[in-house]
């Protein structure tokens, strides 16, 4: 479904809702009255909703027109969309709407206006944490105080829904590791948004604390370096250096960000050192400190993953029905899993449409698609909207299993039911030609094994088994 497909599905729900919601209302009015109403006063009634549908109605076509006229020319359709809601300020599909039109302010890069319009998404559903860190990231760009003090107010509102949240029991689905792992990941999140906002109105004392609680409960390259920030704020170079080597100790987004933190860090090192002698050193250090502290979480998680064989879960799908990977013996399976929530696994949906095309007519070859979204309740208008077919199972306990910790992650099984292939992220230029290849490899792997036969050929062979 395309960008005008999916506005005229919620375009329609407008038309036929309003009119019945006006009905509705009607209907109470005069259940209410003292006295019942007359046929003609019924009569009259009725003629009004009539009204009411009708002018829904041309105007619905009015609009389809309209956003026909203005094409895919970024802020054409915003600007219908705008006009749109100015007359009908609070439609059924109003979240909906409003997407559609952030969608073309990040376009064109209003980021005020994408930052309005997100704050009266937020206002529709207070309770979708994941709209809140949205609104709370674009106010975070925002140097004026006014914002500054709402984006901190916000974040203060975070970190208690979160804290609601995390002290919730464990869906059974999930099990009490993985729901752990996620609510200390939220809970870390917010606590560096809140640590961002104290930061930037000069609350130092109170960043660094948040920032600190965030690094404990799920360590980040950005909340160490914001807390190395804080430090030299305070005048505590010791300190600040040792969060920038932390920063530069734990995995990054891009190089180009990397380097310039290792400039900063660097340049600290040689003002309280006099040189860089032993800057990496201090680096390797914090290293160490990490893998030590991932380690020590290892035993718990590997034994986890061995308790039962991944093959055998039963995955729910939306339909209902039960699947098994088992019953895949004997093809190349490509598993994507993904959330409605994560939008790097959009980009890479359209990308593996495009190679699931090229396997067509192969009978060895199968993807399926794994939601791994907590609230269920949001994967069916999801998959409508997105037009991506009703036919995905959901989690039922292999992120835990397999250790999953980002999304979106691929995984590939061979023939003959081995984890042959993991990636995790997205690097969109290369992501197919990596997968095809790799697809290639597994389907050839039967005829490989058969010609292993000495023990440590197997062993390394089967070193994946589920």
């Amino acid at each position: 479904m395309n960008y005008r497909q999916r506005f005229t599905f919620f375009l329609m729900l407008m038309v036929f809702a309003s009119p019945r919601i006006f009905a509705q209302g009607q209907t109470h009015g005069a259940a209410t009255a003292k006295k019942p109403p007359s046929i003609s006063q019924k009569a009259a009634e009725q003629q009004a909703v009539d009204a009411q549908e009708a002018a829904m109605v041309r105007e619905a076509e009015q609009l389809k027109a309209d956003l026909e006229k203005a094409g895919d020319e970024p802020g054409a359709q915003l600007r219908v969309l705008q006009a749109f809601l100015w007359r009908y300020p609070h439609p059924p599909a109003e979240d909906e709407i409003l997407k559609l039109m952030i969608r073309d302010a990040n376009r064109l890069d209003r980021q005020g206006l994408a930052l309005r319009l997100d704050e009266r998404l937020q206002k529709l559903d207070p309770g979708d944490l994941g709209q809140r860190i949205r609104t709370l990231n674009l106010l975070l760009l925002n140097r004026d105080r006014e914002s500054r003090l709402r984006a901190q107010n916000y974040a203060r509102e975070l970190l208690r829904l979160t804290a609601v949240k995390a002290a919730q029991a464990a869906p059974a689905e999930l099990g009490e590791q993985r729901w752990r792992r996620d609510m200390n990941r939220l809970q870390a999140l917010a606590d560096l948004l809140a640590g961002t906002a104290d930061r930037h109105l000069g609350q130092n004392a109170q960043a660094a604390a948040r920032l600190q609680s965030s690094l404990k409960l799920d360590p980040t390259e950005e909340a160490a370096e914001q807390l190395g920030q804080v430090q030299e704020a305070e005048h505590q170079p010791g300190k600040a250096l040792d969060a920038y080597a932390l920063a530069l100790a734990l995995p990054g987004e891009t190089i180009a960000e990397r380097y310039a933190l290792r400039g900063k860090a660097g340049a600290l090192y040689r003002r309280l050192h006099g040189s860089e002698a032993g800057f990496g050193d201090l680096i390797l250090r914090q290293f160490d400190a990490v893998a030590q502290a991932e380690a020590a979480r290892a035993p718990a998680q590997a034994q986890l993953a061995a308790s039962t064989q991944i093959s055998q879960i039963a995955f729910p799908s939306l339909d209902g029905r039960l699947h098994r990977l088992a019953d895949y013996r004997s093809k190349v399976v490509v598993l994507d899993l993904w959330a409605t929530w994560c939008g790097p696994c959009r980009v890479e949906h359209k990308l593996l449409e495009q190679l699931k095309r090229s396997y067509a007519g192969s009978r060895q070859v199968v993807f399926i698609a794994i939601n791994a979204d907590n609230d269920r309740s949001r994967i069916p208008g999801f998959v409508k909207n997105e037009g991506w077919g009703a036919h995905t199972w959901l989690d039922a306990g292999l992120m835990n299993r397999l250790n999953i910790n980002s999304l979106p992650t691929t995984l590939i099984l061979s023939p003959a039911g081995k984890l042959v292939y993991r990636e995790s992220g997205l690097d969109p230029a290369s992501f197919k030609q990596r997968l095809r290849q790799a697809i290639q490899a597994a389907m050839r792997r039967p005829k490989q094994r058969r010609l292993a036969s000495d023990p440590a050929a197997r062993k390394r062979l089967g070193r994946f088994n589920f």
